[in-house]
């Protein structure tokens, strides 16, 4: 866990002169949509293994100090984080170490097409702010055979690390080949102490939504197994395609007044 700053507010310095935005990243959909799934997760109602408050953004803006120029890592992670109530304060909208108090505990770079010196004076820069972690995600492997490095602040610099583990955070990074937002491919998530991906809150929904179906569905089969018989199957297999929960609900409370299949078939047919 990065070590906290020891300035008080009354020390804190004049900003008024430092550039804290430029508008100036420019990504990729898919840098964006890699980013986003890295920083949404926790704000998506999804089940982290985090129990103090914590900040996690993409494209801010890092500064130690009042000369500092200044970093953008696409993502970044801090614990004991407080998020503030202004937002458009000025003081704010950057993060700004004496603050918030202390450096991130993990900054993630994504290597585009275009390298942007993550395994070179990033690498410096970052163990000078003293930030406990350093990822390096390059899945195009612009800059190595190797997809994913992970370096870890020894005194005053990076030693790799020979997983995505972080101890001091109780998270971990796992490579996760699946779909996000319409695009199948190989993402870089969140995970457990297991391996497990953190869960997004859509997907939560998702899973609960397939649960809900399947008790529907198997409420439908009882029903009209009671009521068709040995005939039922033939419209079970229509009902089965059926993703609008409500309706499988009216359904399951027309089944008993109805007569006949044809019948039931004009409430998902029309």
């Amino acid at each position: 866990m990065s070590e906290k700053l020891t300035i008080l507010p009354h020390e804190y310095p004049d900003t008024s002169h430092m550039i804290l935005e430029d508008d100036a990243p420019l990504d990729s959909f898919i840098n964006e949509k890699q980013q986003r799934l890295l920083t949404t997760v926790f704000y998506s109602g999804a089940e982290i293994p985090i129990n103090v408050p914590f900040i996690v953004a993409a494209n801010v803006g890092l500064f130690s100090h009042i000369r500092d120029s200044g970093i953008v890592p696409d993502v970044f992670l801090s614990l004991n984080i407080i998020g503030e109530k202004e937002w458009w304060e000025r003081n704010v909208r950057s993060y700004l170490f004496w603050e918030f108090g202390k450096p991130p505990d993990v900054v993630i770079e994504i290597v585009s097409p275009t390298p942007g010196n993550e395994l070179g004076t990033k690498l410096t820069d970052y163990a000078q702010l003293r930030i406990p972690y350093y990822v390096v995600y390059d899945p195009l492997q612009k800059l190595s055979e190797t997809v994913l490095q992970v370096f870890q602040l020894q005194f005053n610099s990076y030693i790799p690390k020979n997983d995505a583990w972080f101890t001091n955070v109780n998270l971990g990074l796992t490579l996760w080949n699946g779909r996000f937002e319409n695009i199948n491919g190989t993402w870089l998530r969140w995970c457990d102490a297991d391996g497990n991906v953190i869960k997004t809150g859509d997907e939560i929904a998702a899973e609960k939504d397939v649960q809900i179906k399947q008790a529907l569905l198997l409420a439908v089969e009882m029903g009209l197994k009671f009521k068709f018989a040995d005939e039922y199957m033939e419209i079970l297999s229509e009902i089965s395609a059926i993703n609008d929960v409500k309706l499988l609900e009216r359904i399951i409370a027309q089944i008993p007044q109805v007569s006949s299949m044809d019948e039931l078939r004009k409430l998902y047919s029309e």
